[in-house]
């Protein structure tokens, strides 16, 4: 269809020429074109060819009259919508008009025409139709937005997928470098202590091998005036090597801890001369100490090593003299983000400050400290698992450690222990020599020959029947019998069934009887508390003989006054059947 949206057109359809002049001098105005027809016809082909706004359609003409040009318009598809009116200059009757609205005219107009009344209506349809035009036009420009904005949405949605992939790919290559730096880090870590552990060990064996080599050749050749020394030399050795072995357990927070509640002032106090023994004369201790503080819950010998160990260290950072003040405090972590920055849930917390005025340790090294086998101290003058030693206890304890440093101005180690509100209790003196036994019959298991065998030595260096079995699972008819036992002493770590598992079965044979493990590392012993039970004890790895008789003395003396089937321990009185034999028993190998 021709036409443009600032013309509208009416068409006018009159057999008579002089009233389609007519028609449009009345209804002219501004932005309206008519378009004439004297036949059906004529206005069939106009109304194919353009947009019409109205039609004024005379009844009676020849050929196709009105209603028949009204009737094809509303069966078309492209012409139905246009407006018709009728004008006619025959009579009007109803049965006309009736058939006038039926064929789709909108009113019906009798000759002569009143102007006014037809300006208006046609006024009407004019306005009709610029507002049904402006709407095709904001409907023809949405649907274009819509389009465009469309393409906009896929071209976007493209160029985000593509994004997306890339990100993707660049997540997944930044995932597998970090996880090669992890891995190359975690290696450079593991050789760095298998390094050390190994330069430190092969010190120490060197003094132990070295020594009892020269002992043989000695005994060998009956020259038995030096050997003292070279015993010396190994056993100093071999301590060292415990030492280390108990710092790599206690930086890898897997040491077998027993902790206290302890009253920290006291404990600090009762290291005063030996912290400022291990001082130099130019260095002035000082303590500060607060008051009321509540009890703190840790192990006091491994606290004590921890605190040493940073005194030590700040006595090597002030080589010209200076001051070391330890100081202890109460914090109340209730705010979460002071607890966050510590790694600490909220509570109260024994806070043991250790700040020298020494070199102070500079912001690149500062990080590294805590690193396993990292020193500044030259070779030979440290091993590098003091502060790893410090932290992994802290840590194991259910604390946290803090430091701080400048050059030049010194170093604030901060020790942040929990607290409890149990009671404190005494410390138990050791006895000068190490009790012995009267026979008493003590089980031994244990998975290590040479273990095995030394506790077997020991136990009948201080008079105590032996019996020694290898595998836990071979130890449990004889705990099922009625054979006497007094004791029993079983390794923790063992293939098959570990040792405290053996002691859960023991129980249920005999109730009361006394357990003692030994241990050089067991993963669910690093809290005694949580792993012993009544008349339980534990030792670690290595062990000297006055430590172990303390041990099974005070084991088995509650038990000395009676015994019957039920706990398996001594009875007074006569022996018989179940007399002490002289000589240990052993049980068959497994």
């Amino acid at each position: 269809m021709t036409g443009t949206a600032d013309t509208t057109h009416f068409l006018i359809v009159d057999d008579l020429e002089e009233n389609l002049v007519a028609l449009e001098a009345l209804l002219r105005r501004d932005g309206l074109t008519f378009l004439r027809a004297r036949s059906g016809e004529e206005a069939l082909e106009l109304l194919l060819r353009h947009e019409i706004a109205l039609a004024l359609l005379d009844v009676q003409m020849p050929g196709m009259d009105g209603f028949e040009l009204a009737e094809f318009m509303r069966g078309n598809e492209r012409t139905r919508h246009v407006p018709i009116i009728f004008l006619t200059a025959g009579s009007a009757d109803t049965q006309r008009r009736f058939r006038g609205y039926e064929a789709g005219a909108v009113d019906f107009i009798q000759k002569p025409i009143e102007g006014d009344i037809l300006c208006s209506k046609a006024n009407v349809f004019f306005d009709l139709h610029k507002q049904r035009c402006e709407i095709l036009r904001q409907s023809h420009e949405l649907a274009g937005a819509a389009a465009r904005l469309e393409m906009q949405v896929r071209e976007r949605t493209a160029e985000l997928e593509h994004a997306l992939e890339r990100l993707r790919a660049e997540t997944a290559e930044r995932e597998r470098a970090e996880a090669s730096l992890r891995q190359s880090q975690k290696m450079e870590a593991v050789g760095q202590l298998t390094g050390g552990i190994a330069h430190d060990f092969n010190n120490m064996l060197t003094g132990i091998i070295g020594s009892l080599d020269l002992m043989r050749r000695r005994i060998a050749a009956n020259r038995i005036d030096e050997l003292g020394r070279f015993m010396d030399a190994a056993t100093t050795s071999a301590e060292r090597a415990a030492s280390l072995t108990h710092r790599l357990l206690a930086f890898s927070r897997r040491q077998s801890l027993d902790p206290q509640p302890l009253e920290m002032n006291a404990l600090i106090q009762s290291m005063t001369q030996l912290v400022q023994h291990a001082l130099s004369e130019q260095i002035e201790l000082d303590m500060v100490l607060a008051d009321g503080l509540p009890a703190a819950l840790a192990d006091a010998n491994q606290l004590e090593n921890a605190i040493l160990n940073l005194a030590l260290n700040a006595r090597d950072a002030m080589p010209n003299g200076g001051k070391l003040i330890i100081e202890t405090a109460l914090a109340d972590l209730d705010a979460p983000t002071a607890a966050t920055a510590l790694g600490l849930p909220v509570g109260r917390y024994v806070v043991v400050s250790i700040s020298d005025t020494g070199t102070g340790i500079p912001p690149e090294v500062l990080e590294k400290v805590f690193d396993p086998f990292f020193t500044t101290k030259p070779v030979g003058l440290g091993t590098g698992l003091g502060l790893s030693m410090v932290y992994g206890f802290v840590q194991q304890s259910g604390g946290s450690v803090q430091i701080e440093s400048q050059p030049g101005l010194g170093t604030l180690v901060k020790l942040y222990l929990p607290t409890t509100g149990a009671a404190i209790v005494e410390g138990k003196s050791e006895p000068s020599a190490p009790p012995r036994g009267d026979g008493e019959r003590v089980l031994v298991v244990e998975d290590d020959p040479a273990v095995r065998m030394l506790v077997r030595e020991v136990l009948e260096e201080l008079h105590y029947d032996a019996i020694e079995i290898a595998d836990p699972i071979a130890a449990i008819p004889l705990l099922a019998s009625d054979t006497r036992i007094d004791l029993m002493i079983s390794d923790v770590g063992m293939p098959g069934m570990n040792g405290r598992e053996l002691a859960d079965v023991a129980r249920v044979h005999r109730p009361q009887l006394p357990i003692l493990f030994i241990t050089g590392y067991a993963e669910h012993a690093r809290l005694r508390s949580d792993f012993l039970c009544a008349n339980m004890s534990m030792i670690t790895k290595p062990f000297s003989l006055g430590g172990l008789a303390t041990k099974i003395s005070e084991l088995i003396a509650p038990t000395n006054s009676g015994w019957d089937d039920a706990t398996g321990a001594a009875s007074g009185g006569g022996h018989g059947d179940d007399a002490r034999p002289l000589r240990p028993a052993r049980a068959p190998q497994a």
